[in-house]
């Protein structure tokens, strides 16, 4: 029986949840069918994705140690950048990421309309969660955007030596109503028409987006 946010790939009934803070719960064949009805995966893959989770996470959850540990193994090493994705999978802000949380952004990364990829890559630059940008906020991301990437960035087709280069030209072309903070209204404007497959492609060493 696998446990934890505990959907019983069988459906031989509901499991108890395990959760890494302690939280006791269940879910049902009701609730895993809820999952089916909000992601873009039918129930096969669903239970195929969730058996792969369990197999890469016995206690249930991904604990942010475990996801740093991750990110380390993927040339990753920026502390903040841990922090910044795995808030984004993170949605009920417990300090863990449970098989829903993982799949429902999963979800939307490889399958999600590219409305929905907007909206899901601009609560990652959110850093308030206040439903704009800040100036300060994009700064702290892009001088982690190149930490990871080198000297330099590309950003639609332009190279960019510095991460406040990069942030004065953005808010150029997205703060529209020159408030110092980009809406997602704004945020929109420029990038609806950008298909971000891997979930946030808008930069690149390249310049392919």
């Amino acid at each position: 029986v696998y446990k934890r946010q505990g959907i019983n790939a069988e459906y031989g009934g509901p499991c108890e949840s395990r959760m890494g803070n302690s939280q006791a719960g269940k879910v049902t064949k009701e609730e895993f069918d809820e999952l089916q009805k909000k992601t873009l995966f039918d129930s096969k893959e669903l239970k195929e994705l969730y058996k792969q989770f369990k197999k890469e996470t016995p206690q249930g959850v991904i604990t942010k140690k475990d996801f740093k540990e991750f990110m380390k193994s993927m040339g990753i090493g920026d502390p903040f950048l841990h922090d910044l994705i795995f808030n984004i999978f993170d949605a009920n802000k417990d300090g863990s990421i449970s098989f829903p949380e993982f799949i429902s952004a999963l979800s939307t990364m490889t399958r999600g309309k590219a409305e929905d990829k907007i909206d899901f890559a601009f609560q990652m630059y959110d850093l308030g969660g206040n439903k704009y940008i800040t100036r300060e906020g994009m700064t702290a991301i892009m001088e982690s955007f190149f930490k990871l990437t080198g000297t330099s960035i590309v950003y639609l087709g332009k190279k960019y030596d510095t991460p406040q280069s990069l942030v004065d030209e953005m808010f150029k072309e997205m703060d529209v109503n020159q408030d110092g903070k980009i809406s997602l209204e704004e945020y929109k404007q420029k990038v609806k028409a950008i298909d971000m497959p891997q979930g946030f492609k808008l930069f690149s060493k390249d310049g392919s987006s």
